[in-house]
């Protein structure tokens, strides 16, 4: 197992532009999909103002909607305000009329509801204002909306300063990406000593299978392991993304993950014969699962059920979903172990598959 597993790294060694393209690729569509950090934990939305509406109603209107918490609303030019949501610079934009607003948006995005329900309250207290004939009772309602008779106070369990983060979101979703072709791709020297017809007679020689397939697993998992912990203390300390501070659940949920995508690929090494077919099929397999389960975008922004369902099957959505309560929403490692169990489920059973299919080919 030991020497298996030490060709491997020599093999590595001589060519090592994989990893070190898929690392580079990651870093890129971070960079290009979720942007650089500046620190600002603030969304900017544009707003724009319809002509009917007058100056101290833009001013009124202006005023309560900066009340909402983690955005930055500005206000923009019609044309300009097109132009910056169809290039991505903002998620959406708002169009402010005097009884009703209007978004702007070119895909959905999980912070339009938010923006929409506080719009939504300024409205229907600016309806109720305006049906009110005597100023004194406006007067007197207005009074009312700012000291009102019982107050709710809301409380989001987490770690104070976390919230839906689309810089993580990205950095997660892309970083699983790209490990799913450096994991399964270490394998492929499994389909190439199919195709040569040496993985027979290794299974005929002295080495044990057992200590055949560690040796390979063992590898992959490394890489694909190292990959994703490289990425993660990369962005973290050089590009200053805030992952969180609970790092060693990070670090186990990477683990499950890698475990779960290198028993993947020993299923689809099960079901190919060549290493030109594992090319065709990683690619299609890979960005299948990035989609669906919701590495490019989030599962929140999705209403389809056929998609949420395919979704529970594939590795990329539960490893998201502990990332993101940990990182985002600063749940503990205790809150996450559904995702993870089923991990180590998915793990097994692949694994299991796809040893039963090299055995019998």
């Amino acid at each position: 197992m030991i020497d298996i597993f030490l060709l491997q790294w020599q093999r590595l060694r001589r060519r090592p532009f994989m990893v070190l393209a898929m690392i580079a690729m990651t870093a890129v569509f971070i960079f290009f999909i979720g942007g650089s950090n500046t620190g600002d934990t603030q969304s900017s939305i544009p707003v724009y103002f319809s002509e009917e509406v007058d100056d101290s109603t833009r001013e009124t209107l202006m005023e309560e909607v900066q009340t909402l918490e983690g955005f930055d609303f500005y206000l923009d030019e019609w044309t300009n305000m097109k132009e910056e949501v169809a290039l991505g610079d903002v998620a959406f934009g708002v169009q402010l009329a005097e009884n009703h607003y209007t978004f702007l948006v070119s895909a959905e995005n999980e912070l339009q509801s938010l923006v929409d329900n506080h719009l939504r309250t300024i409205y229907q207290e600016k309806l109720l204002m305006d049906q009110l004939p005597d100023e004194a009772d406006q007067e007197a309602f207005a009074v009312e909306l700012e000291n009102p008779p019982i107050e709710v106070i809301s409380e989001t369990e987490g770690q104070p300063g976390l919230s839906l983060n689309n810089q993580l979101h990205v950095l997660f979703g892309m970083t699983l990406f790209f490990a799913i072709y450096t994991i399964v791709f270490s394998l492929g020297e499994v389909a190439e000593e199919k195709q040569r017809g040496s993985w027979d007679r290794l299974i005929l020689s002295p080495v044990r299978k057992w200590q055949l397939y560690l040796g390979h697993l063992s590898f992959a998992f490394i890489i694909g392991y190292l990959q994703i912990c490289s990425v993660f203390l990369m962005f973290e300390f050089v590009f200053d993304f805030t992952i969180g501070t609970s790092w060693p659940a990070v670090l186990l949920i990477a683990a499950c993950y890698t475990l779960a995508i290198v028993s993947l690929g020993m299923l689809l090494m099960g079901l190919v014969q060549k290493s030109s077919q594992l090319g065709a099929v990683v690619p299609v397999v890979a960005v299948s699962m990035a989609m669906l389960g919701g590495a490019y975008w989030p599962l929140e922004v999705v209403n389809n059920h056929i998609v949420l369902v395919i979704a529970e099957l594939i590795p990329v959505k539960h490893a998201m979903e502990a990332l993101k309560g940990v990182a985002m929403y600063g749940e503990h490692l205790w809150d996450v172990t559904q995702p993870l169990a089923i991990l180590l489920l998915m793990s097994a059973l692949f694994m299991g598959v796809g040893i039963n299919l090299m055995e019998r080919r």
